[in-house]
This record gives structure tokens, sequence and C-alpha cells, in this order.
């Protein structure tokens, strides 16, 4: 069986160090020079780097934060100002990466409360360079969503073909994804909120029309990794809490305190499934006695289960010959003209 057709090539530490799923990806990496790194950005807000602890530190002597260290007063410092440097979810994939002997050099642009617009005003210097080879977007949390649903997602379209254009444009090679993002409990359960009274499948089923409706429209992503659907998942097969504001024994929570942003289950469920999507490795190689589980006080069993999780749900989720290379979504200039750096 096979993941996304397009998936990045995973260059490895070591020939035959990493068991890689069948397809594209596995044929790449003997093709690659052995030892030369995979140059990923993630760029997104606190649904990427964390938000909360111990996700937002992890692991982040291993990453490099392109947002760390601005200038007091630039938007890029944060409002209020983000101390840094984040690891986060990024981070976790590095480790990942590094445990199954694949070579990425990870960065991460990332800005808590920001929206793809955000990044495009403001940090298209750092996403439009020429060295990415794979390049991850990340929406706001509700930017994919109708309008209906106090969601922006003409907006979403718009930028999301803005950066994706700007990418090709530097390097008409690389890759890119987009990292689907999950169901937020405070706006499920609580009332006077955009979903309340719905089930939490209702804002997963959105967003995931939403990332795989700009995938189809626009024709030029590499794949979508479906994070949110293995949160869904997670719940229907009872290993996750549906309702964080009802805890249940024996199941994981993946929202953290504020039923918004990842909890170490939730954030290590979200790495698995960019590990599968970007490079085709299977998660469940990684094992029980995974090092990121481990430091994140994942107990081994539920490393495997999230591990499991992953897999299952990246193989159920549509392939890239299902979204067929259409290419119809333009922004509002033209993909022949260049994108200005700012």
């Amino acid at each position: 069986m096979r993941f996304f057709s397009w998936r990045f090539p995973a260059l490895s530490l070591a020939a035959g160090a990493a068991l890689l799923l069948h397809g594209p990806a596995a044929n790449a990496q003997k093709r690659a020079r052995p030892g030369a790194p995979v140059a990923i950005l993630f760029v997104g807000n606190s649904f990427t780097h964390g938000g909360r602890l111990p996700v937002q530190q992890y692991n982040a002597a291993a990453v490099t934060d392109e947002n760390y260290g601005q200038p007091q007063g630039t938007p890029r410092q944060g409002n209020p100002p983000e101390l840094g440097p984040w690891g986060g979810i990024p981070a976790i994939f590095k480790k990942l990466a590094d445990e199954a002997g694949l070579n990425y050099d990870v960065h991460s642009e990332t800005l808590s409360g920001q929206t793809l617009k955000f990044h495009y005003d403001n940090a298209l210097s750092v996403i439009a360079q020429p060295r990415w080879q794979a390049v991850v977007l990340q929406e706001y949390s509700t930017g994919a969503l109708p309008e209906r649903h106090s969601g922006k997602r003409a907006e979403f379209y718009d930028y999301g073909t803005r950066l994706e254009q700007a990418v090709h444009q530097a390097n008409p090679a690389a890759r890119l994804y987009l990292y689907e993002t999950w169901a937020r409990a405070d706006l499920t359960y609580p009332p006077n909120k955009p979903y309340s009274g719905q089930p939490v499948d209702s804002m997963t089923a959105d967003l995931r029309a939403g990332y795989y409706g700009l995938a189809r429209a626009n024709g030029h992503f590499a794949g979508v990794a479906p994070a949110g659907d293995a949160w869904l998942r997670a719940i229907q097969t009872g290993v996750a809490l549906p309702n964080p504001y009802e805890p249940a024994a024996g199941k994981l929570d993946l929202w953290t305190d504020d039923h918004y942003h990842p909890s170490s289950w939730g954030a290590y469920l979200n790495a698995c499934v960019l590990l599968a999507t970007i490079t085709g490795q299977d998660p469940r190689t990684l094992g029980p006695q995974e090092q990121a589980a481990a430091t994140l006080g994942i107990a081994p069993p539920d490393a495997v289960a999230l591990q499991r999780l992953a897999y299952e749900q990246v193989q159920a989720s549509p392939k890239a010959e299902a979204m067929p290379r259409r290419g119809r979504l333009k922004a509002k200039h033209q993909r022949t003209q260049a994108a200005p750096v700012r």
C-alpha cells in the first residue's frame, strides 16, 4: 500500500537505515546523495509551534526558529513579543525523522495567532527562498472554515495560493504541503460558539473541506497532512476523549488545558501524520521506545497507538491522484508574475 504519490524524497543518513513504505519516496531515497539534508520550512502559528509547554520548547536546539531574535517592534517579533526559540511540532518531526535515519534540516516561521495572509505580508523574504525543498503551510484554526462558521475560506484560498506561487517561483521543484488542523473543543462544547450543539465531527468535516478544497482547486500542492482527521479517528476509535470538558479514565486528551492547542499527545499525533505524509515513513516502525514520546511523557503503549492512528489516517486519506491537478485557482496576481519579496 502507498501513501501520497507526490511524497518528498526522504534522504537517508545511511543506506537501509530507515524502513520506508513502498513508493516513489523509497525509490528517490536510493538515488539521493547520502547525508544531503532536505531543507524544510514550516509556516503557521501556535498550532505548529505548540502553544504550550512542554511541546513549545521541545527539541528547540535541533531546529531553526526563523522568527527568533527579530528586532523590537517588528511584526515577526509578535505582539506581545514571543520569547522563543520554539521547537514544537516541527521539532518533534525532526526527532522522528532522525530516529528513522532521515536527514532533514528543519526550520519554522511561526507566530501565535497569525494567518497565512500575515506570513505573506510580513515573512515572504523567508518563505520565498530557493533553498526550501519542502514547505508546510498551516492556516489559522478557523481560517479554512466557511464564513457561516466564523471562517475566512476565501482568504485562505487566496493567500494559500499566493504563498504556493511564491515558493514555486523561487524553487519550481519545491514540494508544498497543507497541514490540516483539528476541531477546537472550545468552539464546540460551550454554548454560543460556532459549533455549539454539534458533534466534534462537524468542525472536522468543514476543516477537511477547506484544506482538501484548496489542494484540489490549486493543483500545485504535493498533498495534505490530515492531522485533524487523525484526531477524529483517535476519538472515534476510543483512544482519545471526544469532550475534554468531561474527562474519562483511560482516554487521551489531545487538547491542552485551553481545549484549543494540542497537548503532548495531540502534538505527537500531528508530527507522526506529518512524517508519514512528507517522507513516506511508516510511523509504526518507530515503536514503543520512540524517544520524543518518552521525553514528552507519553507512555509507550500510547505512543504505539498514536503512531498507528497516524499511519491509518494517511492510508485512508485522499491520495494525490484523487486530487486532480486542475491549477484553476489563481491568486489576485497572475502566476507568471514575480511575487514581491518583503
